[in-house]
């Protein structure tokens, strides 16, 4: 993900961190209700407590941004070393942009070159390209102090959003493939097994994956800000107690898979063989639970040190290998074993995800080392040392995960009562919405961090740009998801099931999910503006009273009360994200700039992450 304006004076930069595990919305984000000096003081605690630890907190107080926050004449760190700390890419962007507002000409540097190499002679001869980042960064702080306007174009906003965002396509893709593969291969079993492969799934998501993902949020801004002070060791022990905690809580949920789930979900779907697959399907899931912890707790540990790749890298061996598995196992005549192949190829792949992350950590040659920050195994006095401030940070993230993954819940529960076909169409439905959600999710991605980099630059008109354009990619892009979607739906519904009575369901709920996709898109926008605005808060309130008080109500009286069915609980969707897209975009639009700038500068002046 790109960071631009990275060098510019502490004052300017956002504080805005991105997690990208928040849920559909995205919106939330623990460390957007615990301020930065709660965390700063679990750190120094954390430290001051076990003087092993101390032993490897130098410079504590030092982050790449302090050390090298402020630059060109005024700045006390030496050029050279601020050249080699600045990624190139982030100094041609700001390049780029003085050239567009005709402030900066590239062959000035040339001549300073020639300066430089005629008047010190004892000089070391730095390279052109040095110097020319050097005339840069003195360029784009003296406009910024002098108050000259440094605007963005449209067209620019167009090729560095979408070129951020392409990446995030794939990876979102690859990790929506997982649940996609399961689905897909179960589907040609029967409208039974469907219905209950999304049952299970959802149910795990609900009562173990949300909690895990919401739980493991905390390491996004504790990992983040023990590795900006340079505590690398912390980062490690951190890792270790998050994990080791989260898989301590999981124990109570898996027995209660392995033992009660089917009785509990008997409770609230009338179908009770769907009841008793679903079970079986949640008893194989519950061993790669572990798994999964690591995986999701091994990803921070990588992201926090800027290592953003890594889980990617194992996505794209773990994809294809998912998919081949739940083929073989569910399907092949010598090996599979039909509906409980699906679960086990979830299960295998946890692990081989959990591993490949071991794996990338350990044997990878980038020149960050992510090794630094381990020192061996957490020692037992260590786990839950500091775990209460820990809760505190994870709290807010469970909940607003769990939020999202209830309300979806809440439909599959719905469509259960319609009957085993409304379920098991629900499923595919479902199946292709999320899929379809990836490429503007990708951009809103892409678009908070565009944003959140004006802001830290105090460029608010450039902020109105970026919104506009962002939202006018959206448009392009849910106008081809519609177009793709309503075209396509028939074959969509064969593809995953060959039972009349589901293909017609399916197919003639699809246009509704394609009409769907203009306001989904400016959903995803729109609250992409708002992260790299600082109102996660506001777009949060909207989000949960557009889907609780207008989407999952409507659902519910057009379903049953008015006889629509499986559309019914789609038109429902609809009319929270019509309310959610209108009211988001006011939000962004109508918002007030200055106390925005403010804002940042303050939780920066307070000493939040960024």
């Amino acid at each position: 993900m790109s960071k631009q304006f990275k060098h510019t004076t502490q004052e300017r930069r956002s504080s805005i961190i991105y997690s990208n595990n928040n849920g559909k919305g995205g919106l939330f984000s623990p460390q957007d209700y615990i301020s930065g000096d709660k965390t700063q003081a679990f750190i120094d605690d954390d430290i001051s407590e076990d003087s092993e630890d101390s032993l490897f907190a130098t410079n504590n107080s030092r982050t790449l941004q302090h050390e090298y926050g402020s630059t060109g004449r005024t700045g006390s760190s030496d050029s050279s070393e601020i050249h080699s700390a600045l990624p190139k890419n982030l100094i041609r962007e700001e390049r780029d942009l003085l050239m567009d507002n005709k402030l900066y000409n590239s062959n000035h540097a040339l001549h300073n070159h020639a300066a430089y190499s005629t008047n010190d002679p004892n000089s070391s001869f730095a390279p052109t390209s040095s110097i020319e980042d050097q005339e840069v960064i003195e360029t784009w702080e003296d406009a910024i102090e002098s108050g000259k306007d440094i605007n963005t174009t449209f067209k620019r906003e167009a090729i560095v959003i979408t070129s951020n965002a392409s990446p995030l396509v794939l990876t979102f893709i690859l990790q929506n493939s997982l649940s996609l593969a399961s689905i897909f291969s179960v589907s040609h079993l029967g409208s039974n097994e469907l219905g209950a492969v999304t049952l299970g799934s959802m149910t795990a998501s609900i009562t173990g994956f949300a909690a895990i993902q919401g739980l493991c949020t905390c390491l996004d801004t504790l990992c983040a800000q023990a590795y900006g002070g340079n505590h690398y060791h912390l980062v490690g022990v951190l890792f270790q107690r998050c994990a080791i905690i989260t898989i301590i809580l999981s124990l109570p949920v898996l027995f209660t898979w392995w033992q009660w789930s089917e009785q509990i979900l008997a409770l609230f779907i009338p179908e009770r063989e769907l009841c008793a697959l679903a079970a079986k399907y949640l008893q194989i899931v519950s061993l790669g639970i572990p798994a999964f912890i690591l995986f999701e707790c091994g990803k921070r540990f990588l992201q926090c040190q800027g290592i953003f790749h890594a889980s990617s890298i194992v996505l794209l061996v773990c994809a294809p290998l998912n998919a081949l598995m739940n083929y073989v196992l569910v399907w092949d005549k010598n090996i599979g074993i039909g509906y409980l192949g699906a679960p086990i190829s979830v299960v295998l792949n946890y692990w081989l995800m959990a591993l490949g992350l071991f794996a990338y950590t350990l044997y990878t040659k980038n020149e960050k080392n992510p090794m630094k920050c381990w020192n061996g195994f957490i020692k037992p006095h260590q786990i839950l040392k500091n775990s209460r401030k820990m809760f505190n940070l994870a709290l807010p993230g469970i909940i607003m995960v769990e939020a999202e993954f209830l309300g979806f819940e809440i439909l599959t529960i719905f469509a259960s009562h319609l009957g085993t076909h409304e379920l098991a169409a629900q499923s595919i439905i479902s199946t292709i919405a999320s899929l379809a959600y990836q490429v503007p999710f990708s951009i809103s991605i892409s678009t908070s961090t565009r944003v959140a980099n004006f802001i830290g630059a105090s460029l608010y008109r450039s902020c109105v740009i970026t919104c506009k354009v962002s939202l006018l990619l959206s448009f392009i892009i849910s106008s081809l998801n519609m177009a793709m979607i309503y075209k396509a739906r028939y074959l969509i519904a064969r593809l995953f099931s060959s039972e009349p009575d589901v293909v017609r369901l399916v197919s003639s709920s699809l246009p509704i999910l394609a009409f769907m996709q203009i306001f989904d898109a400016f959903n995803a926008s729109t609250a992409g503006c708002l992260r790299g605005q600082g109102q996660q808060k506001i777009g949060g309130y909207i989000n949960v009273f557009a889907f609780y008080c207008i989407g999952i109500p409507v659902s519910y009286l057009l379903t049953f009360h008015y006889g629509f069915g499986v559309s019914g609980l789609w038109w429902g969707i609809t009319s929270g994200l019509v309310f959610m897209s209108i009211f988001q975009s006011y939000a962004v639009f109508h918002c007030n700039w200055n106390d925005i700038i403010r804002a940042a500068k303050s939780r920066n002046s307070e000493g939040a992450m960024v």
